[in-house]
């Protein structure tokens, strides 16, 4: 994956393997082997207590809607074809709702929910946050409903 967009290319760097992750189909965050802080976004260093000895961890699991807009003007790079770039690919869910799940563990993860439409979201609902792969091959995170059991 790679990140064009930004105007600085950095290749390697400690938390770049949440960017491998999303590419391997996981969303990963750090904990502090410390004090065991868990950090989504990942962070290399630990702000409770200094420690820099950070080790990965899988989120999984579904997490409860705690907030939720909808994006009516789509970050450019969805742009200027729609049809083909997820999530923005219905126009029955454009504008693209955005929202926030809190897993069981409290991290709060952000995510698009385009599969959904925005009059069907509430606040509680269960939702998994998960790895898409754009067209361009971009890595982003999408909000949807669990499995049926």
């Amino acid at each position: 994956m790679e990140f064009r967009d930004f105007s600085l290319l950095v290749e390697h760097t400690k938390v770049g393997e949440f960017a491998a992750g999303l590419e391997r189909g996981v969303i990963l965050a750090t904990r502090c082997k410390e004090c065991g802080r868990i950090y989504y976004p990942p962070r290399h260093d630990c702000s409770r207590c200094l420690s820099d000895q950070m080790e990965w961890i899988e989120l999984n699991g579904t997490g409860k809607l705690v907030s939720f807009t909808a994006i009516f003007v789509p970050p450019e790079h969805f742009t200027p074809d729609l049809s083909t770039a997820a999530p923005f690919a219905s126009y029955e869910y454009h504008p693209a709702p955005v929202g926030i799940v809190e897993l069981k563990n409290g991290v709060r993860v952000m995510g698009w929910i385009p599969g959904i439409p925005r009059k069907e979201l509430r606040v509680g609902m269960e939702l998994v946050p998960m790895p898409e792969i754009l067209p361009d091959g971009r890595a982003t995170i999408v909000l949807a409903p669990p499995p049926e059991e």
